[in-house]
Parts: C-alpha cells; structure tokens; sequence
C-alpha cells in the first residue's frame, strides 16, 4: 500500500481547516455567545468543502442565526430564554457524554456487533493513527474512534498532501458510520443546532471525499481489545 505524499496544495489547507472547525464544534460544548460568534465570522459560508446553498450548510445558519438573535436579545438586557440555554446543554450532555439520544460520537459503537465502547474499530482506528505517528492525547478521556479524532486525522493528512490515506481513512472508518449518527442526531437532538452539526459534518466528510481520489478497500486485519461495559448505539 503506497502512503506516498504530495505538496499540500490550497484546497488541501482550506478543507483540513473545514475539518478541524467541526472537529472542534464535536470535541465540546460551546456557549451560545461562542456560536453567536462562529456565525458572525462567517461560518458555516467560509466552509470549502459545502456549498453556502446547501441544505446542511442552510440548516446550520439557521440555527447559528437564531442563536444569534438570543444573544442581541439579552444585550438589549431582555433574558435569554433558559430553555434554549438548557437545551443545548442537554443535547451536547445526550450525545457526548451520557449517550442518552443512543447516537455516539465514537465508531466502535455503531460497528461492533455488541455496539461497545473500545472495541475492534477503535483499536483498527488506533493502528491507523500510529502508521502516520499519530497518537491521541488521552484515550480514556476520549477514545482513538472519537468523531473529533477521527475529523482531525483526516485534516492532519490533508495538510501532509497524503491524499490517498485520506481518502482510505474516510471510506473504512468515518463514513462507514458518519451516515447513521448523522440519522440518528437528526431524528433525535432536541435542538436546530445539534441536528444541523450532524448533517453538515457528513456534508462536509462526503464533500471531502468528492475531491480526493478513489481508492480500494483492503481487507481488514480483525484487532482486539479489552471488553470493558459500554454503551449501546
């Protein structure tokens, strides 16, 4: 398997940055001030890899400029209704940290046949970082197979010009899942923001592929782990 690299042309730059933008929009919980303020820079426009006039990009605009107008609401001293405050907590709280919509964030769960936590995916996922020298800070904190891992990895090769590693990484790992959590958030988040993070993620994830070259599915090597109790997908 060639893992050979080209110079990182400008749309490799500009897409790892798409990437790393939503990376960071899944690896936390943002305020609404700080959304608010996403929108005022642009985004989702500024994104490369989706066009303004998509639907996922509509869809996300939409929800950033209604939190927007939250946000001039209590500048002009009126109260930021607390429910859309809690909302969006509860929704980041549902998807990342409790599971409770039942829509990780992490690959093993949608593709292990037990739907667990820290399973075969996520070491396949970890054994793929390690070819590029590539290691996650804390995988306890959060695992190799974290949607932001997996969005961050694929920026980093982008920025290498490694184009067909990329395009691998994107076709047996993140959107092998990316479709079903993008479903299942859409069906269940309780808030325009979160539905919309989901699609415009594929979007973007799809988009990206779009451009890079198309490449073969080699057989995957079976890579175990520890079973510890997870959560089920």
């Amino acid at each position: 398997m060639s893992t050979t690299a080209t110079s990182p042309s400008d749309w490799h730059v500009l897409a790892a940055e798409d990437l790393r933008a939503l990376a960071w929009l899944h690896a936390g919980e943002r305020s609404p001030e700080v959304l608010a303020a996403l929108h005022a820079s642009g985004f989702p426009d500024t994104l490369t890899l989706v066009a303004a006039e998509a639907p996922a990009a509509q869809a996300m605009s939409a929800a950033l400029s209604a939190l927007a107008e939250q946000r001039r609401a209590r500048q002009d001293d009126m109260a930021l209704p607390a429910s859309s405050v809690d909302e969006l907590a509860a929704d980041y709280a549902a998807i990342y940290l409790t599971h409770a919509l039942r829509a990780s964030p992490h690959e093993s769960v949608w593709r292990d046949d037990d739907h667990l936590m820290l399973q075969g995916p996520t070491f396949a996922v970890r054994a793929f970082y390690r070819r590029h020298g590539v290691q996650v800070p804390d995988w306890r904190a959060r695992a190799d197979d974290h949607i932001s891992h997996e969005l961050d990895f694929v920026a980093l090769l982008l920025e290498r010009g490694n184009e067909r590693e990329a395009a691998r990484f994107l076709k047996t790992h993140l959107l092998a899942w990316l479709h079903d959590f993008a479903r299942r958030v859409a069906q269940r988040a309780a808030t325009p923001f979160y539905a919309a993070l989901a699609a415009l993620t594929l979007a973007a994830c799809e988009g990206c592929q779009q451009r890079l070259p198309t490449v073969a599915v080699l057989p995957q090597p079976v890579v175990e782990g520890p079973r510890p109790g997870g959560c089920g997908g």
